[in-house]
């Protein structure tokens, strides 16, 4: 894979407001790379977009860029329910995708995705932005220093009365599949650690308008002994955020711009987070293109994504069947 003109050229499917993150974040480093095409069948979107960032290429469909268009790295911001054919078709045409969370529907589909990338060899990563964008990455750190001992009880509560229109209102998964997912990789991710079962009670408030679970309270089991619970909704009236970490020797609260370690002796550090949720989405990307010149999988590879959706599938069929769900049994 080559770096073009000395940077590199993604094209990005799907110009609706994610893709705006996408073009934030490379845009802040053009000596690295640079949106070089964007694709969407809205017209008008696909127009606005592209004046507003000056984008010379345009395409009504995926095949008239793939057809054209240099690219070095795809970025997927489509809607979730037509992913699967997006990514079915760049991952034939063998460019790398770093595409939007969650990557599909459901495991199934999800898994059937990752199988076409391995096949083919093509790198896949997903954008758990969340990892930097929330103190995750602060926090993994500091556990990894020893000082704060085994981690053992993690708590979140988020809340917030939501207002989502388009596509988004049309399709029956809702809390969990917009933001949980980010949640559900956090965890997996900061405790170097996967989850043993699933427990989620689900409600739907008349307050928010879609899907079926607008709040949700989910337990995980991990394998080490720590134990996540997570409280959120899109209707919540109040407004809540917060997410403590109780260790053996001290704890953590975190945040999106901060995160505070207490230790043991009473003793208070404050520790910043450096990114803001365009750098750490392109810092991913960039891991992507990194990784794909280095043969080595990307952080957020499809392959690892699957243990955060399985957590998600998990969860969602805890509700259906109002019992623990082992995430083993999710095929």
């Amino acid at each position: 894979m080559s770096a073009g003109p000395g940077w590199f050229r993604v094209g990005i499917v799907g110009a609706g407001n994610i893709c705006r993150l996408h073009l934030e974040g490379i845009a802040r480093h053009p000596d690295r790379m640079r949106v070089t095409a964007l694709c969407d069948p809205d017209t008008d979107a696909l127009g606005a977009r592209a004046e507003a960032w000056q984008i010379a290429e345009v395409y009504a469909d995926l095949e008239g860029m793939l057809a054209r268009a240099q690219l070095d790295a795809a970025v997927v911001c489509t809607p979730t329910h037509v992913r699967k054919d997006v990514l079915a078709a760049l991952i034939d045409a063998g460019i790398p995708v770093f595409c939007e969370k969650p990557f599909a529907e459901t495991f199934a589909e999800a898994a059937e995705i990752e199988r076409r990338a391995r096949d083919r060899g093509v790198p896949v990563a997903i954008n758990q932005n969340f990892r930097r964008h929330f103190t995750f990455f602060l926090a993994r750190r500091l556990l990894a220093q020893g000082h704060l001992g085994r981690p053992l009880h993690l708590t979140q509560v988020t809340g917030a009365l939501r207002r989502d229109r388009g596509w988004r209102l049309e399709r029956q998964r809702y809390v969990m599949a917009v933001m949980s997912i980010h949640w559900f990789d956090g965890y997996r991710y900061l405790l170097g650690d996967e989850a043993t079962e699933v427990y989620c009670r689900a409600v739907n408030s008349p307050a928010a308008e879609g899907g079926r679970d607008t709040a949700v309270s989910v337990l995980l089991q991990f394998s080490k002994g720590a134990v996540a619970c997570l409280t959120e909704s899109f209707s919540c009236f109040a407004g809540a955020s917060c997410c403590i970490l109780d260790c053996e020797l001290g704890g953590l609260a975190m945040g999106y711009d901060r995160l505070e370690e207490v230790r043991a002796d009473g003793q208070r550090f404050e520790h910043r987070n450096p990114f803001d949720k365009a750098e750490a989405t392109y810092v991913l990307l960039d891991d992507l293109l990194r990784a794909a010149a280095e043969g080595r999988p990307p952080e957020t590879s499809a392959a690892d994504n699957l243990r955060s959706m399985r957590i998600l599938e998990a969860a969602y069929r805890s509700v259906e069947e109002e019992r623990p769900i082992r995430p083993a049994e999710i095929e």
